[in-house]
């Protein structure tokens, strides 16, 4: 069992790796948005009224996402990683396509799970708060950069625009691609270098008995929604789901060069959610208005 452990532990810092975890507002000389009444009810109409289209959408979109990096709002953001159970699977390379678990290889994934949440425990979520005027660059996406979406059309599948009492709700979905594509995802996305990955420190520490080859990442349903007042060009709330189906190949050395060649392939989410409060220096709950995704 104790063999089982430390190969699973180094299988999924493949995990941990690969996803550490590491808007404009209205400008002062706008006119007053215009107020109207009907029998029934009063609607007010949108500062900047947005178009169906996905061009007219992203637009809006980045001019309101952009805004948060320069104007510094409150936020509280939370990060959160998943491994679904039923996703992981270790192989004989080669032999991915595999119906029947090989039987030197039984153990490992019956020890999958266990040994998952183990590995998992202390970053399958991150949360904080951070103060209105503070620098937030480092955790809102991309991080480290001065703006959060330079995407255009060509990047995304579609984007969709809903008009829900003083909101937009807005959706962007992007194209599925692989780890050798990664130009669209990176300009909405944080995302490590593979080189990076491949020459980590945490992979050198394992070479005595497992050995990191090479991974393959296929990415899939990657998508962001935002909430905005329309009213005000303020965006309330963000959230970004990437998920990402995983073959990691490896090779067993000293005690475990038995198991020669494996593959090991699992499903990995990434949601993160972040609130966001323009009127006070206290940041909103991480647990409001989060989007829950299926995979």
């Amino acid at each position: 069992m104790k063999r089982i452990i430390t190969m699973l532990t180094a299988i999924l810092l493949v995990a941990a790796l690969l996803f550490s975890f590491a808007a404009c507002g209205s400008s002062d000389d706008e006119e007053e948005p215009e107020v109207f009444t009907t029998d029934e009810a009063v609607y007010t109409e949108s500062a900047r009224p947005v178009g169906n289209t996905s061009e007219e959408i992203l637009n809006y979109f980045n001019d309101i996402v952009n805004g948060i990096k320069e104007s510094k709002p409150a936020i509280a953001y939370r990060y959160e990683i998943k491994v679904p159970d039923d996703s992981i699977k270790v192989t004989k390379t080669g032999e991915e396509d595999a119906t029947e678990t090989d039987s030197s290889l039984e153990g490992i994934n019956k020890g999958a799970k266990g040994v998952k949440d183990m590995i998992l425990t202390d970053i399958e979520e991150v949360a904080g708060n951070i103060a209105m005027g503070d620098d937030n660059s480092e955790y809102v996406f991309v991080k480290g950069e001065s703006w959060a979406s330079e995407l255009t059309v060509e990047d995304i599948d579609y984007a969709e625009i809903k008009e829900v009492g003083d909101n937009y709700l807005i959706t962007i979905v992007l194209d599925n691609t692989t780890d050798e594509d990664t130009e669209s995802l990176r300009k909405i996305f944080d995302l490590r270098e593979k080189d990076a990955i491949l020459n980590s420190e945490e992979f050198k520490k394992t070479e005595s008995y497992l050995k990191f080859n090479d991974y393959k990442v296929e990415y899939d349903g990657c998508r962001v929604t935002a909430t905005v007042n329309r009213l005000t060009n303020e965006i309330t709330n963000l959230n970004y789901y990437k998920s990402a189906n995983i073959t990691a190949y490896m090779t067993g050395a000293g005690t475990y060069e038995e198991y020669g060649d494996v593959s090991v392939m699992f499903k990995l989410e990434d949601k993160s959610n972040f609130d966001i409060n323009w009127a006070t220096e206290l940041p909103t709950s991480p647990l409001d208005t989060t989007v829950e995704y299926g995979g």
